[in-house]
């Protein structure tokens, strides 16, 4: 019996030793001293303590204090409720709800975990002004946090108040990063064509009609000669390019570049400083290229910087103030184009239906004239489009076939096209001349000079050299000539 007591005691006193050496195994730190997920703790208080709790009428600023700089935020005079703005930069684009919101969570911070006093504060990212400081000033004093690293054992960040050290869930990243944050990155957006129709009984209506570039204008270091791009009543495509050269213009790639525009969005606000200097940095004091442009009546002036390693490229809109960085492809369809790109390949493009008058010249002396008349076909016509028939007739009078001889040879003839605009020594003996004429007034000169050496030609349009033409598509037009 005194045997079973004994085994007993023996028991209980070594179930003791090991309750004992497990009570101290839980209260000594198992990670290495310096990093933050393993840092000896004494929690000072329970979760749910209060690290800042200020009336907001009271707050006169807020000072930020980064790696990435610093800003002031200051109460907006005026207005129902509380809102920010920063100081100095009240005439910019800022989003002002957002830095709001960034502020209030300061004035109302409640620790998911409170920490007390740590010895090894840069483990926290909480030496001296840590990665951030925060000093917002009150009408009776001020009050300092200073803002670490993310909290490793659990979500939120550290945050010192004095010589407390907590765990705060709701501090927003921002207060970490330029003041660039808060600038509006939305850098314009064009409204569409609004349309009014009446009908027969005079009701009207509205709705979004095709977008109208009135005029477009291409410059910079990569465009040494502008481009020139309007809306004209000359154009069968409704867009006439008129520099460097004259040629139509209402193409695939101008098109999609119209587009392009209606609206653009920055990646980020890189500056509010335009001076000369900052621009130099920016590679903006002399731009890769620029564009002003009118599109359904909104004007806008765009200039970009060479693209950087990443592909980006800085940009200033509208003389605001602001440098942004965009990504290529948001004005790569206006930054990286060219005359060709740009201008559709045929010379001169004239409606048959509008042409009163065909004068064309070949092998220098051989003049060829026809001169048409036009008359209204009523059952094909209606009241905004309508069609005519067409009677041909020589120079000695004599009538031309339409179908068979006029039509085939006029659409080879708007039909040569110019496959390089690269500039070209020619001589002066004409290989072909065309002379439009129009019911409605006006005339057009299109001319072919043989180019030195090579089986091309350089083509005229007015007098002005728009472009080379394969020596190939000239010879299949001469026997076509009726």
């Amino acid at each position: 019996m005194k045997k079973n007591l004994r085994n007993i005691l023996l028991m209980l006193l070594v179930l003791a030793v090991l309750g004992g050496a497990a009570f101290w195994l839980a209260k000594t730190p198992s990670g290495q001293e310096g990093e933050a997920s393993s840092l000896p703790v004494e929690e000072s208080s329970q979760p749910g303590e209060t690290v800042m709790d200020l009336d907001e009428a009271e707050v006169e600023s807020v000072e930020v204090r980064n790696q990435n700089g610093e800003f002031t935020a200051v109460p907006l005079t005026g207005g129902d409720s509380l809102r920010f703005t920063l100081k100095g930069y009240e005439g910019f684009g800022l989003e002002n709800t957002y830095l709001t919101s960034n502020m209030q969570s300061l004035f109302h911070m409640t620790a998911a975990k409170s920490l007390g006093a740590q010895e090894n504060l840069e483990a926290f990212g909480l030496a001296g002004s840590g990665e951030a400081e925060v000093t917002i000033r009150t009408k009776s004093g001020q009050e300092t946090l200073v803002l670490g690293k993310n909290a490793a054992e659990t979500s939120g960040r550290y945050v010192r108040k004095g010589d407390a050290v907590y765990i705060v869930t709701n501090v927003p990243a921002n207060l970490y990063e330029s003041m660039y944050v808060y600038f509006v990155k939305e850098v314009y957006t064009i409204a569409d064509r609004v349309v009014e129709t009446v009908d027969e009984e005079g009701n009207k209506t509205e709705e979004a009609g095709e977008d109208v570039m009135q005029r477009m204008a291409l410059s910079g270091t990569r465009y040494p000669e502008e481009i020139v791009i309007e809306r004209s009543s000359r154009a069968n495509s409704t867009y006439l390019m008129t520099a460097p050269v004259t040629a139509e213009s209402g193409n695939t790639a101008f098109n999609e570049l119209a587009v392009s525009l209606k609206s653009l969005t920055a990646s980020q606000v890189a500056s509010a400083d335009v001076s000369e200097k900052s621009l130099e940095e920016h590679g903006l004091l002399e731009p890769e290229a620029r564009i002003q442009f009118t599109l359904n009546d909104s004007t806008h002036d765009l200039a970009v910087s060479a693209k950087d390693n990443e592909g980006n490229r800085y940009l200033l809109a509208d003389s605001n103030g602001v440098i942004y960085q965009v990504a290529n492809d948001q004005v790569s369809q206006w930054a990286e184009t060219s005359v060709m790109g740009l201008r559709m390949s045929y010379i001169w493009i004239p409606n048959i239906k509008n042409v009163e008058k065909l004068t064309v010249t070949s092998e220098g002396d051989q003049v060829h004239t026809y001169q048409i008349t036009r008359t209204k076909n009523e059952e094909k016509s209606t009241d905004s489009n309508i069609q005519y028939d067409l009677t041909i007739v020589d120079g000695s009078g004599s009538p031309v076939d339409y179908e068979e001889a006029y039509q085939p040879f006029y659409q080879k003839l708007i039909s040569l096209a110019v496959f390089s605009g690269e500039e070209a020594a020619y001589g002066s003996g004409c290989a072909l001349r065309a002379e439009y004429q129009y019911f409605e007034g006006g005339s057009d000169k299109v001319e072919f000079y043989p180019i030195e050496g090579q089986n091309r030609y350089a083509a005229m349009l007015n007098g002005q050299y728009t472009g080379q033409i394969r020596g190939s598509e000239l010879e299949a037009l001469l026997p076509l000539i009726p």
